[in-house]
């Protein structure tokens, strides 16, 4: 028999898994870090933390699941959204942190693109605008303030890429990662726009030649990588994507109209679209399958799962040591309370922006969190299932951004962690208004890993059988009374992003952030 190798490599973790030609794990492991964030609003990591998590999790899994290494036929690695990626000297060794996702730093230089390219411009040819999200802003920041960095570059490494190339020794990048570095790759011609990284400055010699299919072989394990893993030398490796379309891949999400949420740290609402069909108020980029075709379209929340994290760890101390007690999760004991709040929490509305600025489709650098009608009638009780209503809001937002652009939504599918609570996954559906989709015990983006491995190394012929992998579906209908009461709160909710717009921006002058 021949088995599957998945590995995700997570903002604040690594998980491999191992699977047969049916889909059944066999072995899962995972390796916890963190993330550097020296100022408000800075993100970063080094990469070796990533290097290691993988080849960790990957041996884990190898020798966990008992399988012979020589019956491996492939791995395929998946990453968080690096950002500015890992800018690498000849040697190809790390000049500095990796400025990922979430970092909010490049607001300047985004100012400067808008005066110098246009953002009219930018998106006629990349399908994408001008935040500090995407890439390569943050590559115009180093080039600004780091220049003793930025004149050692060889190459920018996606977080994937990098763990790919100490697997092979051979440099890659996929089409998701280019496409998601936004404003230096062609999102029609599917190639990198010389055009504009003349434009902006940004050479095309620091990227890799050649662009990959996700599913597309890079090159095989070395005999010293495999040291390491576990793996036989020789075993193909896949070069992947980012974790966000590979996460709803393994919520089966490969049709036109197709809706995976990512609920987990952050919030990627991604819709699947077999025809060009972009809006400027969309992230777009190739999807992990068939993606010379296919495209990625997300909008998201940086902090959806985040709020909740930071509920339970500032306002939930007293569930937390219960949980602890009674060998229970203290995010259950959490819903179980928030289970007998009303819904609109009794006149609050939460707005679940807890970092400073919002990508799609927002894309307001001074939006922030906040609880608007707080009195002292509200428990704690109260302020949780405000938390979990104001994602709702902002995926509803989200969506009607989408539908706005053409994207149709004809079928929905909550995946990752937060979609492990039944009264999340019930409020998400009646403030959305739609069918919601849950996958029990889901492997997560792994999963979509280990697909295109199989696909790659040609155990697999059809990406579809993805759905046979995972199976029946739990699906929430939303209820027609608290969707109506739920339709005058998203109504509140859009307003207070509105009637605050200008409050956070003074907020922000004033704190400094």
């Amino acid at each position: 028999m021949t088995y599957l190798v998945g590995t995700d490599v997570g903002t604040m973790g690594t998980k491999s898994i191992l699977v047969d030609p049916e889909g059944r794990v066999l072995a899962t492991a995972f390796e916890e870090y963190g993330v550097l964030t020296p100022q408000q609003g800075w993100a970063e990591q080094w990469p070796d933390v990533w290097v290691q998590a993988t080849f960790n999790t990957i041996k884990r899994v190898v020798e966990g699941s008992g399988v012979d290494p020589g019956d491996v036929a492939g791995v395929c690695i998946s990453s968080l959204y690096g950002g500015s990626g890992i800018p690498c000297d000849r040697e190809m060794k790390p000049l500095r942190p990796c400025i990922i996702w979430a970092d909010r730093r490049a607001t300047r230089e985004c100012r400067w693109v808008e005066e110098h390219v246009g953002v009219d411009t930018l998106f006629e040819v990349t399908g994408n605008v001008v935040d500090p999200y995407y890439g390569y802003t943050k590559m115009l920041w180093i080039k600004r303030h780091e220049p003793g960095v930025w004149g050692r570059i060889h190459r920018f490494m996606t977080p994937n890429a990098y763990c790919i190339h100490k697997l092979t020794g051979v440099e890659s990048i996929d089409l998701s990662s280019a496409g998601n570095y936004g404003g230096i790759f062609d999102i029609h011609r599917r190639t990198w726009s010389e055009e504009m990284m003349e434009e902006l400055g940004i050479p095309r010699s620091l990227f890799p030649e050649e662009v990959f299919s996700s599913e597309e072989v890079v090159e095989e394990t070395t005999a010293e990588s495999s040291r390491w893993t576990g793996l036989r030398p020789g075993t193909p490796v896949c070069a992947g994507g980012i974790d966000a379309p590979m996460s709803a891949l393994a919520g089966g999400a490969i049709l036109d109209g197709d809706l995976a949420s990512m609920l987990g740290t952050s919030m990627c609402n991604g819709f699947i679209s077999h025809r060009p069909r972009l809006s400027p108020r969309l992230v777009n980029f190739p999807y992990v399958v068939n993606g010379r075709r296919y495209l990625y379209s997300f909008t998201g929340v940086v902090t959806a799962g985040y709020c909740v994290r930071w509920f339970r760890d500032e306002l939930g101390k007293l569930e937390q040591a219960l949980a602890a007690d009674l060998d229970e999760d203290a995010y259950h004991l959490l819903d179980l309370e928030a289970e007998r709040v009303p819904p609109g929490s009794d006149g609050l509305v939460f707005l679940p922006h807890m970092v400073v600025g919002e990508r799609a489709p927002y894309w307001d650098e001074h939006l922030r969190g906040a609880f608007l009608g707080l009195s002292v009638f509200h428990t704690r009780p109260h302020l949780f299932r405000a938390v979990l209503e104001g994602v709702a809001y902002a995926m509803r937002y989200s969506i009607e951004a989408a539908r706005e652009a053409g994207l149709p939504v004809n079928r929905a599918t909550l995946v990752d962690g937060g979609a492990r609570s039944r009264l999340w996954r019930q409020i998400i559906a009646d403030v959305t208004g739609l069918e919601m989709d849950y996958i029990p015990d889901a492997a997560g983006a792994p999963l979509g890993d280990a697909l295109l491995a199989g696909l790659g190394s040609g155990v697999i012929k059809d990406h579809r059988v993805i759905e046979k992998w995972i199976g029946e579906k739990v699906r929430m209908i939303p209820d027609p009374e608290r969707k109506r009461i739920y339709d005058g709160y998203y109504e509140l909710y859009k307003k207070s992003l509105e009637a605050n717009r200008e409050v956070f921006k003074k907020l922000g002058g004033i704190a400094g952030g």
